[in-house]
């Protein structure tokens, strides 16, 4: 009797252990389901440019800018809207442009507004002034296609970056501008579907953001 007593109490306090060691289970991975994510450091802001813009350089009539966007005589008028503010937007949200710019664990931040040239090429301080003590700027200066009557058809884009540390004025500065090949777009005949050159500009733009990662992320030359 007494040994059935103890086997019946043992149960009990085994029972008990369970019950206690899986409410401490529940409990601790409940705590870990909601335990909240910390957010980044530091953040990358980003702002898109100006509706495309186009150039031309030949001998067959003088380079005048804008002539293809506004189908001024002799330069053959390019389609509406090919690679708006809108559309490069949605180009650059597509792209994981922190790391295209060496920014790993950095948060993104895509503006839908653009920034004048004059303000990206004056401001001595942070373009956006609440950015943070870590963050970035990078900025499309001028998006535009060009022909060219010896190189052909290009997109060209002028990047200026910027990068903070807890100061106002930046650590580091720097602008290029980047070409990709264009074979699609414009199209051959006003009458063609316009929508293969459309992807190919978006392709072309998505393109030159990493082309430009590599080169702000290139060691530099050494002097001579």
């Amino acid at each position: 009797m007494k040994r059935a007593g103890c086997i019946k109490v043992c149960r009990g306090l085994l029972a008990g252990a369970f019950a206690a060691l899986a409410g401490y289970t529940g409990t601790a991975a409940h705590a870990q389901e909601s335990a909240p994510v910390p957010s980044p450091a530091c953040t990358l802001h980003v702002w898109p440019g100006s509706s495309l813009r186009s150039t031309y350089s030949g001998w067959l009539h003088g380079g005048l800018v804008d002539g293809a966007v506004n189908g001024r005589d002799g330069y053959k008028k390019l389609p509406e809207k090919p690679l708006d503010t809108a559309r490069q937007k949605q180009v650059l949200e597509g792209i994981d442009i922190a790391a295209a710019l060496g920014l790993a664990g950095y948060a993104v931040v895509v503006h839908p507004e653009t920034l004048d040239s004059r303000t990206l090429r004056t401001t001595p301080g942070p373009w956006l002034a609440d950015g943070g003590a870590c963050h970035a700027e990078l900025a499309v200066d001028d998006v535009f296609f060009q022909e060219d009557v010896f190189s052909g058809r290009s997109l060209k884009v002028i990047y200026r970056y910027r990068s903070f540390r807890g100061a106002a004025t930046p650590e580091r500065t720097f602008g290029q501008i980047i070409s990709e090949k264009l074979t699609l777009f414009p199209p051959a005949k006003p009458e063609d579907d316009p929508r293969p050159g459309f992807d190919e500009l978006a392709a072309a733009m998505g393109k030159s953001i990493k082309d430009f990662g590599a080169v702000l992320m290139a060691p530099p030359r050494k002097k001579r």
